[in-house]
């Protein structure tokens, strides 16, 4: 045999975890929170919602503990516990803590200055309940009752309902029971039979499995030792538990519990029906001035998340309970997936951008590039005869003259990187609808020699955007300067680096989030400061920001951005000129995108009505009779405005799927006396939006109007005021 010794397994396994979605990478729903339902209905109204809190994230802690008890500073354990270090202390001192938590001191140690410093303390926290107060109490009276050995006792109180055996109070006080016991239901057996005796190890050992059994069986647990729990990602208590706080975070968890936690019916739902609301604030000890206070008149944050983010009432009803006639039901809708943190929204974004595909973007290629089967790659695209790729490796070998044509060109990414042999030109073509599309068709723009100077490659690029200001010049000197051109040229052509497809600025652009007014204002401000280095990903991410938080502008001079862009083209030459010395930086005063050229060849008449906008341009402003051009309570944004950066924040927090199909292509169509009409693709998607995000949309509306606003839904087809 060989004398070779097995190879060692490291002590820690590490694992790469890897997620399918931007979510899941971002939230990681893997690495979860899970809280008792026993612990949530019976020991949250005895310890409280700060100290049920603490003994929560101590448990939490725990799992990542190597050791028996777990080291921590106080002000790491404040903090984690989303509470102050002097709260912290106030809730170690609460009388039932000790039923789950034992703090150990820190020992006193001399550093070698012979300073006196204290070592951060110890905590050993119980990972299972023990009997609540009143339940204990309520069992100590009820075993008797049923036999008269604890094994029977404890065989028929198993056979009832464990609700039953729960006392109307949980935190009743009992002589037997005395803070901080951890009170089990063995103990209390011991107590309701204090003469039995088990005459043999098999007796004891039959006692302390039907012991076991009843706790379970109190404390909601299953034959396998399971306990039932209400799931949620970790991210919920490191985001959002400081922001909600402990009472409205309980809150959420107890009605996601009701709604989510439905094995028996087999089925996930996002309602439910609370018998009473007395039945929550109990459970938070909390008045119904509170809950008025908190939650019916809560009010969006500026950081632009709400409370209906994760919870919100739909209904109430009196008398739905017969056996309570004067009782008023309230029917919640609670999130079952946690939102993305304001901190965590740029990343999101990110990550939504940069996700990776499982093949070709579809556009991106040409029948001669992929074959007649969908997009792929085909043989000159891969190396040897192994699989098709994302991406090309970045050798010289893996691409041939059939694939980049002579250039030599190797192909890294699916777009922008081609040359008119692996697909044609689509960037430079105007729109199929303009006057221009004849004559553009007729010039096509050949690929740059490799050996062409950068800045004549900028010069050609730029160019093309000129030749856009020029003849809508020529025809129509009245229209704004951001209608002169498509967005999408506006997006290719204002730099030598291009907006690349699925970056947030063109999203936004393409679905109507980002006005072209908007979008050229952004082009304007990037194109004039002089310190950023790649002005397409720079205007990606000031769009991003911008619709995550319309009410801040997202530069500085705002409104004169946006004045400049809506200025006439015939008016750049006289009072945009004066206005863009004001912003421009002095070693570079020249008009930007070609401007100081716009004097026509054979000038046109003054009188020649403004053209009306291509078909890939944006629609104009709308029309003062709508009244979208109002501003509500004096602010900076329109209701246009509003609308749009509505969707773009709808864009962000649903998923695509949901946004495409029910969102998408909804606009708005008129705003008289605080009510804004909304226009929905369909009757079905008129519905799901007044059922499912009418109270989020008019809370978000509200917020950037700084006054009520009402929404109305109609579908296409019907009139605005009908």
């Amino acid at each position: 045999m060989s004398a070779t010794s097995p190879a060692t397994t490291p002590p820690v396994l590490a694992l790469t975890s890897e997620y399918s979605t931007p979510y899941a990478a971002l939230v990681r729903d893997d690495v979860v929170m899970g809280v008792p339902r026993y612990f949530l209905e019976r020991w949250l109204p005895v310890l409280g919602p700060a100290p049920a809190a603490l003994v929560n994230t101590l448990r939490q802690l725990d799992y990542r503990c190597q050791g028996e008890a777990i080291t921590i500073s106080g002000a790491a354990l404040a903090r984690e516990a989303s509470m102050s270090r002097r709260h912290l202390y106030t809730c170690l001192e609460h009388p039932w803590i000790g039923a789950f938590v034992r703090a150990i001191s820190g020992q006193k140690a001399r550093d070698a200055e012979g300073k006196i410093w204290q070592q951060a303390n110890r905590y050993a926290v119980r990972m299972d309940d023990p009997l609540a107060p009143g339940d204990a109490a309520r069992l100590l009276a009820l075993l008797p009752t049923l036999a008269d050995n604890p094994l029977q006792a404890a065989a028929r109180a198993i056979g009832l309902e464990p609700r039953a055996l729960w006392a109307e109070q949980p935190g009743a006080d009992h002589p037997a029971f005395a803070p901080p016991a951890a009170i089990t239901a063995r103990d209390v057996l011991l107590r309701a039979f204090p003469g039995w005796n088990p005459q043999d190890a098999d007796s004891q050992t039959a006692f302390n499995q039907l012991a076991e059994a009843l706790h379970r069986h109190i404390t909601l647990g299953r034959d396998d030792g399971r306990t039932s729990k209400v799931i949620v990602p970790q991210y919920f208590r490191r985001r959002w538990w400081s922001r909600l706080g402990h009472d409205l975070a309980w809150a959420y968890l107890w009605l996601r519990g009701n709604v989510y936690d439905r094995p028996d019916e087999g089925i996930q739902r996002d309602t439910c029906w609370v018998p009473a609301l007395d039945t929550l604030l109990t459970l938070l000890g909390r008045p119904r001035e509170w809950w008025r206070r908190n939650v019916e008149q809560a009010r969006p944050h500026s950081d632009g998340w709400a409370l209906s983010d994760f919870f919100t009432q739909i209904e109430a009803r009196k008398g739905r309970d017969p056996a309570h006639p004067q009782w008023v039901a309230r029917c919640f809708r609670v999130a079952l997936e946690i939102p993305i943190a304001p901190e965590d929204r740029a990343r999101y974004a990110e990550l939504l951008r940069d996700w990776p595909a499982d093949g070709i973007p579809p556009g991106s290629a040409t029948l001669k590039h992929t074959g007649s089967e969908g997009v792929r790659h085909i043989e000159t695209h891969r190396l040897d005869p192994g699989p098709p790729q994302t991406h090309t490796p970045d050798l010289a070998t893996s691409a041939t003259s059939e694939h980049t044509g002579s250039g030599g060109v190797r192909h890294i990414e699916t777009q922008g990187s081609a040359t008119p042999a692996h697909r044609e030109s689509e960037s430079n073509s105007p729109a199929p609808n303009s006057p221009q599309a004849t004559e553009a068709s007729s010039k096509p723009q050949p690929a740059p020699p490799p050996d062409m100077p950068a800045a004549a490659v900028q010069a050609e690029h730029k160019e093309i955007l000129r030749d856009w200001l020029r003849r809508t010049y020529r025809v129509a000197p009245a229209t704004p300067l951001y209608a002169a051109a498509p967005a999408r040229v506006w997006l290719e052509q204002s730099w030598s680096e291009p907006v690349r497809p699925h970056t947030p600025a063109w999203t936004l652009v393409q679905r109507g989030t980002l006005h072209p007014r908007d979008l050229v204002a952004l082009i304007l401000a990037v194109s004039v400061d002089r310190t950023v280095q790649e002005p397409p990903r720079y205007l990606s991410w000031l769009a991003q920001r911008w619709s995550a938080d319309p009410a801040q502008p997202p530069v500085e001079r705002w409104d004169e951005w946006r004045r400049l862009a809506a200025m006439p083209l015939s008016g750049w030459l006289d009072e945009g000129r004066g206005a863009w010395l004001t912003l421009a930086p002095r070693d570079n005063r020249a008009l930007p995108f070609g401007l100081d050229d716009l004097a026509p060849d054979d000038p046109a008449p003054p009188a020649v009505p403004p053209a009306k906008p291509r078909a890939e341009a944006a629609p104009a402003p709308d029309p003062p009779s709508s009244g979208l051009d109002q501003r509500p309570g004096g602010g900076l944004l329109t209701v246009a405005d509003m609308w749009r950066a509505t969707l773009g924040q709808l864009s962000l927090q649903l998923n695509q799927v949901t946004y495409q199909s029910w969102v998408e292509g909804t606009r708005a169509v008129a705003f008289d006396g605080g009510v804004l009409t909304v226009q929905a693709r369909s009757s079905a998607a008129r519905d799901w939006l007044e059922t499912r995000l009418g109270p989020v949309i008019e809370r978000v509306l509200s917020g950037m109007a700084g006054q009520p606003v009402r929404v109305r839904y109609t579908r296409q087809g019907d009139p605005p005021g009908g």
